[in-house]
């Protein structure tokens, strides 16, 4: 279940990601014809790729650390854990300093898978939970935390909900259909 929601988080991301450069690119090139849709998918497939490399590149990192050898595991826990958020912190500023802005979502997803998969059972649990125990509320009451009710106008709040109520659905039903098999 776990594999299914996250692939699909990535498939989401990216596709979400095909689709907000194609209407920002059309918006800012309204006059110019914007730029062509194939070259903006194919584009964001690089960008994706790119993610991935950079998050196996992460995760490589943390497999070298991993073999460093420590007499105190709770140090070396620890110190996994102040490695691993450091990391996770800077590469999105590292996506942007590149100009890889939409790789930096699919970076940390597998950032985060390879620093597993490079880990085995020598994980630093503990700290994860503790820190997700205390980033977890800010992280949740700050969803939406960005619209501006007001500012909605009647005409498109109807299209809007249909549109939010739709990419719902179509989420349920990815999800199920990839977990409803044998």
């Amino acid at each position: 279940m776990l594999i299914a929601s996250s692939f699909d988080d990535i498939v989401a991301i990216t596709v979400f990601s095909v689709f907000i450069s194609i209407s920002f690119d059309s918006i800012r090139n309204s006059d110019e014809g914007g730029t062509d849709i194939k070259v903006m998918i194919g584009m964001n497939v690089f960008y994706f790729v790119i993610g991935i490399l950079f998050g196996a590149a992460m995760g490589w990192v943390m497999g070298v650390f991993n073999k460093c050898t420590c007499d105190m595991p709770k140090l070396k826990s620890y110190g996994k854990f102040v490695i691993m958020l450091t990391l996770a912190i800077t590469l999105p500023f590292i996506c942007h300093y590149t100009r890889f802005d939409e790789s930096k979502y699919i970076g940390i997803i597998f950032f985060g898978y390879f620093s597993y998969r490079v880990w085995g059972e020598d994980k630093p649990d503990k700290e994860l939970a503790n820190f997700w125990l205390i980033c977890q509320p800010f992280l949740f009451s700050s969803v939406g935390a960005s619209i501006i009710i007001d500012s909605i106008s009647t005409d498109v709040l109807g299209k809007a909900i249909v549109i939010l109520l739709g990419g719902v659905f179509m989420r349920w039903l990815g999800t199920f259909l990839v977990t409803g098999g044998d």
